[in-house]
């Protein structure tokens, strides 16, 4: 039925406004939506709030004029009973392409929601960059055209941005594809400029290069910026200049986030089940990111909240752990007013006058949880085995890594520490030298620099990668160094 009404609107020239949602899946959903339905008609637009402003149709419902014939919401707006009767009040047809969890029954739109009751599609990892593709097939079908596989290298990094299990067959299919047929110019660009090998790409260049980078402008309130990249799938000089924007954003971002986490490492108490802080002055756009750092670095879930709707309301960010869903956690609060998004990851609200009630029923509910401290890795090396090859073999099948398929862990025993250094623009990287393997500890400081010992023995805890960069200067040099990611190591006595 939803392809049936988007072809009636073609053949009628009807006035068609898509919604975008405003992480990495939701533009990169309206992207493709409006690129196919281009290539049928020019009555076709695309609509989008900030995310200062939040999630939903609700946010939208202002900008989309009475002359509009069909609204079609993607990556967001299952469960937006109210808004979605707003328009069709106005005689707005609506359509809905989501992946988030159906908590209410809508009857002001055509839904396509594999996590729907009666949905029998059997991926419910699914992301909404997905479901669109697969709508834009299914439009092929009934229009006897082939416009989607023009877009075939898209689904599968919305997929990854949004951290859909890679145990799903079907995502590892998409995931491949982007990876190994990627043909987006922008997206090649951007690659290139953060010095991933465009032959040789793996979802750690993507989760944690390109998709941070286009987010940036997202979380930055310029979600223009990012649907713009990535209309561009041609290289020009708007793509390049959008490139160094995007890039900019994100070193801004990544400042933002350090600079975060050490302001509030000393007011987590320790006795709390999850970590909760108040900080106004991030910004929806970055309390997401804020309670992921402090998640892992105190090894519990995290809650990162500013100034809600009105001056008695909390509104934030919440990260979990693999050990249970934090979101039907917060479900389950009588203090929340609000929650959604994903099992590990979304947003709340609540009264601020709640907050300490908050923390008592969350210190209730996990009061027999103990987070794992262990440091768990796949396999144990001797550094001697450690070669351009190995590493090859190693990156090519840990290629589809992400959710539940996480990329290798490995031990690496008898190295020596010959030398250390302290780098980055915020001095937050150390390099340890130990030979044939070079050690590279990130988002750490200076404090973790001054503890490293030299001249010691030591084994590390880590992920392996072979960093390649072009020399051209005296004469032209392709460099290789074997590495190691490290998380963390110890000293052998």
């Amino acid at each position: 039925m939803l392809v049936l009404r988007i072809i009636r609107a073609i053949k009628n020239n009807e006035k068609i406004v898509i919604y975008a949602d405003v992480d990495y899946d939701g533009i990169t959903s309206a992207v493709i939506l409006y690129k196919i339905l281009l290539r049928f008609t020019s009555n076709v637009q695309i609509k989008y709030v900030e995310r200062s402003q939040g999630h939903g149709s609700k946010f939208v419902i202002d900008q989309i004029e009475d002359d509009t014939d069909l609204y079609i919401a993607v990556d967001s707006s299952s469960n937006d009973v109210e808004p979605l009767k707003v328009l069709v009040d106005k005689g707005i047809d609506c359509l809905v392409i989501d992946h988030h969890t159906v908590d209410v029954v809508n009857p002001y739109c055509i839904l396509v929601n594999p996590h729907q009751s009666e949905c029998k599609y059997p991926n419910k990892n699914a992301s909404g960059g997905l479901l669109v593709y697969k709508v834009c097939q299914v439009l092929d079908d009934y229009m006897d055209t082939s416009f989607a596989i023009e877009l075939s290298d898209l689904p599968g990094f919305a997929l990854m941005a949004d951290m859909m299990s890679m145990m799903e067959m079907e995502n590892r299919y998409y995931a491949k594809l982007s990876l190994k047929g990627l043909r987006h110019e922008g997206l090649k660009l951007l690659f290139e400029a953060m010095n991933s090998d465009l032959k040789n790409l793996t979802s750690t260049d993507f989760l944690y290069g390109v998709s941070p980078a286009v987010t940036a402008a997202t979380r930055a309130d310029n979600i223009k910026l990012g649907i713009d990249f990535l209309m561009c799938d041609k290289a020009t000089p708007d793509t390049k200049k959008y490139v160094k924007e995007l890039i900019k954003l994100n070193e801004y971002r990544k400042l933002v986030q350090a600079e975060a986490l050490e302001r509030h490492r000393g007011s987590i108490n320790e006795t709390d089940k999850v970590a909760i802080v108040y900080d106004p002055s991030l910004g929806k756009g970055m309390n997401g990111l804020v309670a992921q750092e402090i998640s892992k670095k105190f090894n519990r879930p995290a809650i990162v909240l500013g100034d809600g709707d009105d001056e008695n309301t909390y509104a934030g960010s919440f990260r979990g752990l693999d050990d249970f869903s934090m979101l039907e956690l917060l479900e389950r609060c009588k203090t929340v007013e609000h929650t959604g998004g994903h099992p590990g990851a979304g947003g709340l609200s609540l009264v601020k006058a709640n907050l300490q009630n908050l923390k008592d029923e969350l210190n209730g509910h996990l009061s027999n949880f103990i987070p794992d401290n262990t440091l768990y890795y796949d396999l144990e090396f001797n550094v001697d085995e450690i070669d351009e090859r190995m590493i090859n073999y190693i990156t090519d099948f840990y290629r589809y890594s992400g959710n539940n398929f996480k990329s290798g862990k490995f031990l690496i025993k008898n190295l020596f520490i010959s030398d250390k250094k302290l780098m980055g623009k915020t001095n937050n990287t150390v390099k340890i030298d130990c030979g044939k393997l070079q050690l590279m500890k990130f988002k750490t400081d200076e404090d973790y620099f001054d503890k490293v010992p030299v001249f010691t023995g030591i084994e590390a805890v880590g992920t392996l990668n072979m960093n390649i960069w072009k020399q051209y200067k005296p004469r032209f040099k392709i460099n290789k160094t074997c590495q190691l990611f490290i998380e963390e190591y110890r000293e052998v006595i």
